[in-house]
């Protein structure tokens, strides 16, 4: 399990880390490439507006209030496990209100729970090391 946690964490980062540079300095050059390949521009920047947005502005939310709560993060794994938290929510909101059930948008769905299930697992084993 040790393993898995490892290595599903190092192909997340080094996804996003691929990610981040290509929208940072390539945005204009390169079309956006995302699981959800059958989107048309439209209906991107719909589920970019009504699904990853509003995810970033929960995860923002919640870290505000854990800190006028007093409450730290007990893991370093926390915020991942938040910020995978609060886009399946999202999704599934998105799945409610317009996003159509497609193979694409399933296999996104599928790949944040099963992260948000790695990184529980690994932010519970390493918050039992800490105490």
């Amino acid at each position: 399990m040790e393993r898995l946690i490892k290595y599903s964490l190092l192909i997340a980062g080094l996804y996003t880390a691929m990610r981040t540079v290509i929208h940072l300095f390539f945005y204009d050059q390169l079309p956006v490439a995302f699981l959800a390949s059958g989107f048309n521009k439209e209906e991107m920047s719909e589920y970019r507006a009504r699904v990853i947005l509003p995810a970033f502005f929960l995860t923002l939310n919640y870290f505000i209030y854990r800190h006028f709560s007093g409450k730290n993060p007990t893991s370093p794994l926390w915020p991942i496990y938040v910020i995978s938290i609060s886009f399946a929510i999202t999704q599934i909101i998105g799945f409610i209100t317009f996003l159509p059930f497609t193979r694409d948008t399933i296999t996104m769905f599928v790949i944040t729970l099963f992260m948000c299930f790695v990184v529980r697992i690994g932010h519970n084993k390493r918050k039992n090391e800490i105490f």
